[in-house]
């Protein structure tokens, strides 16, 4: 198998910088010679995430990992250390180098580079019917421009895509192109029998439907969201589903992903809010008449990870409902998320029987302007669909208070709780000191859920304090190399507690110094064996601490060592003699043992000062 030269690695490090890898997915702020954020990696309000551009490094407090430019895109794509590179390369346009100067075999390529090839070709293949001279081809066309009023020209911006009824040459193109049969069962655009080992036998799952790629932040395709039409074929197993989508792969997570996203994003400095829509063609609608930072959730619903995935931009949103009950169930759902979230939600209520789409292209622009310059604040959304009538009875106004109680107690900020119940009381003519010893009452009884920014907080603050006599020793390895061979030479690695991450890095280290086999921390990276290796090699490298006297800290380090592995055998030893028969032929020997660990705790090595 071929592997992704060590040079080749080094260079795209060098060309590459932590910032924007990081800046697509994490909105960052200046901070000293810093950036910070909210970590990608954990839900949190408070920032925890650091990136260091001068290290080309980054830390996450909230979730403690800590890497380069290849480690973020390992643990926020989910991929192995070879995928990060290749997707890394391919972003930001630097060449790709192979041991033994042979490119990569069809075998060697990660499966999920290749599922992404496979959509971008399919995406191509599908978009080709769609705009060609298939028999279906003019159909279709006609049913994108007459019936939902499209141009051709925005089905080409976009490459809506046709699947035919019945076809097996999107099979065959894929397999011309070598791709494994791993990629091919686990694409998600096909169906097969579990044990099926020939991809001619596969069926393709979107059949007779309008295809709408779904892309990810950077633009890819990783999914497709299929329409359906006349053509759809009655044997379809999802004939009566208007929308089916992609199943789940490796590059697509339907709870993660904000359709839209790659394009909105360039534009939130523009508004400085998202406008939320309900599905696809929505969106596409809404940048045919200029509203560009329209999204869709992928499912069904918004959740709480997209909401997350928005707020990394900005922190208002608004979200267009239809004017329906669906619509207020739907408001109902993302009020108390946006609350646990932080965000701040305007709600878009839309005349009875109308959707984006319809509405723009039936009335314009400006009327949709027009209901977003009505848009309803959270709270009142909330006490409107919750109290409707004008007049409701106490026990219906009591109802609703607890439904409303609950949604505000999801909001951690006392400040917001407190604005939502004063205009809550002045919207239902309410005493507002009565109600807020009501909500006091109502959270007293109530078992709060943990509190996810004290726990990032703890996490933060434990991971902060970690500072062990082996974290600060490596920092002197690696901030100061000049001190590797002298503290090799006085540090024997029987006293390193290896049962702490950071004791089994220090001997691996201590170990190559003293055999002659160290090159500094430029290749230790392919030794590491763990997640959690990894996440204390790179922290070191990101730890930003001086010190002003290195050869003092390693010798208060090599002391601490030392000091605590005396501690301990000199306990084993004095438990084996207390649990010795009288008389025992072994006590002398365990006797001298203690007295030469004690002679040691007081002699012990250190460096001394050129």
């Amino acid at each position: 198998m071929s592997r992704i030269s060590r040079k080749c690695i080094d260079d795209i490090k060098q060309h590459v910088n932590i910032y924007d890898v990081v800046s697509p997915v994490v909105s960052l702020k200046k901070s000293g010679r810093n950036f910070v954020g909210l970590s990608p990696f954990t839900t949190e309000k408070t920032p925890s995430f650091f990136i260091h551009p001068e290290r080309n490094m980054f830390k996450c407090f909230s979730s403690n990992y800590a890497g380069d430019i290849f480690r973020f895109i390992e643990l926020y794509e989910k991929l192995t250390f070879a995928e990060s590179v290749e997707a890394i390369a391919n972003r930001f346009n630097q060449p790709l180098e192979y041991e033994q100067g042979s490119a990569p075999t069809s075998e060697s390529r990660s499966v999920r580079k290749e599922i992404i090839e496979i959509h971008d070709r399919a995406c191509d293949y599908y978009h080709r019917i769609f705009m060609g001279d298939h028999p279906l081809s003019k159909e279709v066309q006609d049913y994108w421009t007459q019936e939902r009023k499209f141009t051709l020209q925005i089905a080409e911006k976009h490459k809506i895509g046709l699947a035919p009824p019945k076809d097996s040459r999107l099979i065959e193109l894929l397999l011309k192109q070598d791709y494994s049969l791993e990629a091919l069962k686990k694409c998600g655009l096909f169906y097969f029998r579990d044990r099926e080992t020939e991809p001619r036998n596969f069926k393709p799952r979107f059949r007779g439907r309008l295809l709408i790629p779904i892309r990810d932040y950077q633009g890819q395709v990783i999914a497709f969201s299929a329409r359906q039409l006349p053509i759809t074929p009655v044997d379809d197993p999802s004939r009566q589903a208007k929308y089916i989508n992609s199943p789940e792969t490796p590059v697509f997570y339907k709870s993660k992903v904000i359709f839209g996203l790659d394009q909105a994003r360039h534009h939130i400095d523009e508004t400085r809010y998202f406008v939320l829509v309900e599905g696809q063609l929505d969106a596409i609608r809404c940048w045919q008449y200029g509203i560009n930072t329209a999204v869709a959730p992928q499912g069904t619903s918004i959740t709480e990870s997209q909401l997350l995935l928005l707020k990394r931009y900005t922190n208002t949103i608004d979200c267009v409902l239809d004017g329906d009950s669906a619509g207020q169930k739907a408001a109902l759902r993302i009020l108390p998320m946006a609350l646990r979230t932080g965000l701040e939600i305007r709600i878009i209520v839309l005349p009875p029987d109308s959707d984006p789409d319809s509405l723009l292209v039936e009335k314009g622009k400006e009327t949709f302007e027009q209901s977003q310059e009505q848009a309803l604040t959270a709270i009142d959304y909330l006490v409107h669909s919750l109290l409707p009538k004008k007049n409701p009875s106490p026990q219906v106004k009591a109802d609703a208070l607890l439904q409303l109680f609950e949604i505000i107690n999801e909001s951690d900020l006392l400040v917001t709780q407190d604005e939502y119940l004063q205009k809550a009381a002045e919207l239902i003519n309410a005493d507002p000191v009565s109600m807020r010893a009501d909500f006091n009452r109502f959270k007293r009884k109530k078992v709060r859920k943990p509190d996810h920014e004290n726990e990032n907080s703890e996490e933060k603050s434990a991971t902060s304090q970690l500072t062990t006599a082996e974290f600060e020793l490596l920092c002197c390895v690696f901030q100061s190399p000049a001190l590797s061979q002298p503290i090799a030479e006085i540090l024997d690695v029987e006293w390193i507690d290896t049962e702490l991450v950071y004791g089994s890095l220090l001997v691996r280290v201590i170990a190559d110094i003293q055999e002659g086999l160290w090159e500094g921390i430029k290749n230790l990276d392919q030794l590491l064996e763990n997640e959690e290796e990894k996440n204390c090699f790179y922290s070191l490298l990101a730890d930003e601490r001086h010190f002003e006297d290195p050869i003092k800290v390693a010798n208060a380090c090599v002391k601490a060592i030392l000091d605590k592995f005396l501690r301990q055998r000199l306990k084993k030893l004095e438990e084996k003699i207390a649990n010795l028969p009288t008389p025992s032929d072994k006590f002398p020997e365990l006797q001298r043992n203690i007295i030469k660990l004690r002679k040691l705790k007081k002699d012990i090595p250190h460096i001394q000062n050129s």
